[in-house]
């Protein structure tokens, strides 16, 4: 599969419906902690009505999991994580079904064949298309910030609402 060329990807926030529901993917938490997530995103994020993805939440616990208790940086990540993660509502939290993880692992595992991914990236891109498959189920829009692998996710699955972005500088 090839990538497509920008002017085809889903980049217009003005395309969403302004009642839409809203899935983050995992760059949105951390470019929104960063300051790095673009001023329009952040306002729509800040007023849509949203729904977390376990999955993201999950990568973020992982993150969280992994800081090194020795390094002098880890305390300051660590109260973002944590910030991050209590800011969340489990009530609008979503998990993908059953069918959702065998749609998303069939979906990362040909994409991995396809595109000859390192194991390390596999786990990566399952974890994307369960997002991926997650927000489709939840009838939301997901929003990210990882175009390359959302973009062939939406070549294998086109009905399957997202918005990309850039990351602000």
């Amino acid at each position: 599969m090839a990538y497509r060329a920008r002017d085809d990807l889903p980049f217009s926030l003005h395309a969403i419906p302004a009642d839409a529901t809203l899935m983050l993917d995992t760059t949105v938490y951390i470019d929104a902690q960063a300051a790095r997530l673009p001023t329009d995103f952040a306002a729509r994020v800040a007023t849509a009505e949203v729904i977390h993805s376990a999955v993201a939440l999950g990568e973020i616990a992982a993150n969280l999991g992994l800081l090194d208790p020795a390094h002098k940086g880890t305390p300051a990540v660590a109260r973002v994580l944590r910030e991050t993660l209590a800011r969340t509502d489990p009530g609008r939290t979503a998990s993908p079904s059953t069918e959702a993880w065998l749609e998303a692992s069939l979906l990362a595992g040909v994409l991995a064949r396809t595109q000859g991914l390192l194991k390390d990236d596999r786990r990566k891109l399952l974890n994307d298309a369960l997002i991926f498959l997650g927000a489709h189920e939840a009838g939301a829009v997901l929003i990210s910030r990882n175009i390359k692998d959302m973009d062939l996710l939406q070549q294998l699955r086109p009905d399957v609402k997202l918005c990309l972005y850039d990351r602000a500088m």
